[in-house]
């Protein structure tokens, strides 16, 4: 069975102030492309649907019509379940209806995780899919006051599943949220646009090592999460600037007899791509892209209405900032700063944003402007 692994969509996201249905609509269209070419049986998506709990009405609808694309047109099954940004029973509206058109939307955790067998040519493979959650909900689930962290609540609900499980055949779980096997632990890369991954929601994955394959989002790189079959696929975008350097994939998952997988990444094109320029006004203004820019600037003299210059030669413009300021290391003081004189408190802030001491001039300039001022204090 080819499977393709996608998640963290986020419908409806904006970029700054730039909507993002536009790019959202351009890569379902690649996911249509590769889906006909690669001849894909299912689609995956694990979490994080919508960017918000309450959607857009845009948002809505796009979504509807991707899912009608993909039952009606494309004709692959559709296994999706809620993320940290979705409404769990948003998510889960209508599901005992659609499952008769062979798509699957599971929003709510429960004890019971929902579990989904499709059939090849070798045989059921199952699928469980496992919506985000969170340690105090599975612990009112269980009732078990001793459920406090993230990894307790997941190996509860594995343990309480291990009857509905045949690790003799195949089997693929489904979830969303920050994972990691804890005995062999690696480096992740993570984004200014994940929510709450800190050590506080680590969960570790390992009480699932018996699932052929970890189908997992939340994360917006796409990485490992301990193993080859263990895998985040990212998000579809580049949803922050942070993200810049990340390139954007699919996973075509191919499962075949039992202990047989095979994951290959599927580069995506952005209808715009996300860039971090750095250079002098002079340097930017000789360029122009339609895509989106954050420009880091490395004049060390004032720029009069740089955005509206930089807008001009990028449309898609989302920030900038002062490379020199940016980059400045922080000064520790010996004595608090309201303590020191005016002068000398704008000579730190000089060297502090410029890296440079104040030119003999310019200090000049300051310590009159700083007399008049204690002339005129009240």
């Amino acid at each position: 069975m080819r499977i393709l692994h996608t998640s963290d969509w986020h419908i409806g996201r904006s970029l700054f102030d730039y909507p993002l249905l536009e790019e959202q609509r351009f890569f379902f269209q690649q996911l249509y492309q590769i889906i006909e070419e690669r001849q894909v049986d299912a689609v995956v998506v694990a979490g994080d649907i919508y960017d918000r709990s309450a959607p857009s009405a845009e948002a809505v609808s796009l979504l509807n019509e991707v899912l009608d694309h993909l039952i009606h047109h494309c004709k692959v099954t559709v296994l999706a379940i809620a993320g940290n940004h979705d409404s769990p029973r948003r998510i889960a509206y209508g599901n005992t209806l659609f499952q008769h058109f062979h798509l699957y939307m599971e929003g709510l955790c429960q004890k019971e995780i929902k579990k989904v067998t499709l059939q090849d040519q070798y045989g059921p493979i199952h699928f469980f899919l496992l919506p985000y959650f969170i340690s105090q909900e599975v612990r009112a689930l269980f009732g078990n006051k001793a459920i406090d962290t993230s990894t307790k609540a997941f190996e509860a609900l594995m343990e309480e599943n291990r009857w509905n499980m045949d690790s003799s055949q195949r089997n693929v779980l489904v979830a969303h949220g920050f994972f990691m096997k804890t005995k062999c632990p690696q480096a992740f890369s993570l984004s200014q646009s994940e929510v709450a991954v800190g050590a506080s929601d680590l969960t570790d994955i390992s009480s699932a090592a018996d699932f052929d394959y970890i189908a997992l989002g939340h994360l917006h790189g796409p990485q490992r999460a301990g193993g080859e079959t263990c895998r985040y696929s990212g998000s579809p975008l580049k949803y922050s600037v942070s993200e810049v350097q990340q390139e954007k994939v699919v996973l075509l998952v191919d499962i075949g007899e039992k202990g047989n997988v095979e994951v290959l990444p599927i580069p995506l094109r952005p209808l715009r791509d996300l860039q971090v320029l750095t250079g002098t006004m002079e340097q930017l203004l000789a360029g122009d892209t339609d895509d989106f820019v954050y420009a880091n600037i490395t004049d060390t003299s004032a720029v009069l209405h740089a955005m509206s210059q930089l807008r001009a030669r990028y449309p898609h413009i989302l920030g900038l900032s002062f490379a020199a300021q940016a980059s400045a290391p922080a000064q520790e003081l010996d004595i608090p700063l309201e303590k020191l004189p005016l002068d000398e408190t704008f000579q730190r802030f000089y060297s502090h944003i410029t890296k440079e001491d104040i030119p003999p001039a310019r200090q000049q300039i300051v310590e009159e402007l700083c007399n008049e001022l204690e002339k005129n204090r009240i």
